[in-house]
């Protein structure tokens, strides 16, 4: 098995709440800083596909809402949590390693 480390903030650049979007390898990705852990998850919405980077609003206990429709995501689990059942986000694992945080990809 393989792991790859790719690098998409500096320690300290994301304020809390803040989404950068950035470049995984041509797919958009988000990444966030809430209650103190980094969080990745795809830029669309499973719903319908709506940009959760202009569109979603940031809520606490580590969720992210899709203003669109309502759709509300845990972003530990990319869990639809509105409605109960729904397509879920897909989420990527986070590490800060030394001054970069970096999605972990294993293969």
């Amino acid at each position: 098995m393989g792991v790859s480390y790719i690098p998409v903030a500096r320690a300290g650049e994301l304020s809390a709440g803040v989404i950068k979007e950035v470049d995984l390898c041509g797919r958009a990705v988000l990444v966030t800083l809430l209650e103190g852990r980094y969080f990745a998850f795809t830029k669309d919405c499973p719903h319908e596909g709506a940009d959760l980077g202009a569109g979603g609003q940031m809520l606490a206990g580590a969720k992210i809402r899709c203003n669109n429709h309502g759709y509300c995501f845990d972003l530990q689990s990319g869990a639809c949590l509105v409605p109960q059942g729904g397509a879920p986000l897909t989420v990527l694992p986070v590490e800060e390693r030394g001054e970069e945080v970096c999605i972990k990809l294993e293969w």
